[in-house]
């Protein structure tokens, strides 16, 4: 039986954000009305749905700031033990959503989490969204704690999302501290499987952001990715600022060299502006921007729900080589 708190972190999941006041309209021309109209427009963007609270429960979880329902602590998630207490939490919140919850397990200690939602109508068509489990043996809570709070928020807003026409996949990677290893290993199998995975969107690293600008860096966007991310920036209004960039060594490099098309989300680890507090045991909860985490996992979440629901983007250009922009490895293995 789950105790109270850990049915209070699910409870604060599935509902944060989801719930709109019902107001009695007082007529025609009322300013309530309108109010009330003008609000329920606004959460029709499905990526208004995420909720910052939300967001700092997960984080407090992983981050070993909060417990888990037997009272322990996840302290570090570079560990065997710490990295399947991570999976267990990971596998309870994804069924309390209403998610089917894989274990992909490919090695003895290596076992990577995928969930599965189905669009209404049937299709072969899938889009993922992913981030690294693990850490360098500390708390992880930026590296990569905030991509995978970003990833599990993303999975409970777009769970509410109606009239998807194409399947959602959410990942958690195993053993990417120890070079890609978990993402390899599920990109191969996605591609031996010939599973049809129109696009991989992957989060390593958002949640520092030292100048407050907000600006996201885009990584390796495969394909049409890159002009994708900027109209959806544009046409729901989220105007962050972002940077194309060259950056290798995290888990999009998996999907992309297995022929998917991908790409990573992350801070300004090019420009500058990126933890200090990178593979050290300060990496903590209380290092973590949240303003600027929700604005990236709302960006990831509103790509994702317009092309799961197949609106139509910006027009195509001719794809520019990588290799013309700044890079510099995410992470040294």
């Amino acid at each position: 039986m789950q105790s109270r708190v850990f049915a209070t972190v699910l409870a604060g999941l599935m509902v944060a954000g989801c719930m709109v006041s019902r107001v009695a309209p007082v007529g025609p021309d009322s300013s309530v009305q309108q109010l009330a109209a003008s609000r329920t427009n606004r959460l029709q963007r499905p990526e208004d749905g995420v909720d910052i609270a939300s967001l700092k429960r997960t984080m407090a979880i992983l981050a070993g700031t909060s417990a888990l329902p037997s009272g322990t602590l996840i302290n570090e998630r570079g560990g065997t033990a710490g990295r399947e207490l991570t999976r267990q939490f990971l596998i309870n919140s994804l069924q309390e959503l209403g998610y089917t919850v894989e274990r992909h397990k490919y090695r003895t200690n290596g076992e990577n989490i995928v969930a599965r939602l189905m669009a209404p109508t049937q299709t072969d068509e899938y889009i993922l969204m992913g981030a690294h489990m693990d850490s360098v043996s500390n708390h992880g809570a930026d590296d990569d704690g905030s991509g995978s709070t970003a990833v599990l928020e993303a999975a409970r807003v777009l769970k509410a999302m109606p009239d998807r026409k194409v399947n959602l996949m959410v990942a958690w990677f195993d053993e990417e501290e120890l070079g890609l290893v978990g993402s390899k290993y599920l990109a191969k199998e996605y591609k031996k499987q010939g599973l049809n995975i129109t696009s991989v969107h992957c989060i390593d690293m958002l949640g520092y952001d030292n100048d407050g600008d907000r600006r996201v860096e885009v990584a390796r966007p495969e394909g049409d990715l890159w002009e994708t991310y900027q109209h959806v920036n544009e046409t729901h209004g989220l105007k962050l600022p972002l940077s194309r960039v060259n950056t290798g060594s995290s888990d999009h490099v998996s999907w992309a060299n297995e022929g998917f098309k991908s790409v990573l989300l992350c801070e300004e680890w090019n420009g500058g502006d990126t933890t200090p507090h990178y593979h050290r045991k300060t990496d903590t909860y209380e290092t973590i921007n949240f303003d600027f985490l929700a604005a990236g996992t709302k960006l990831m979440t509103a790509v994702v729900a317009d092309l799961s629901q197949k609106v139509k983007g910006a027009a195509p250009q001719p794809f520019v080589p990588h290799t013309r922009f700044p890079g510099k490895d995410l992470h040294c293995h």
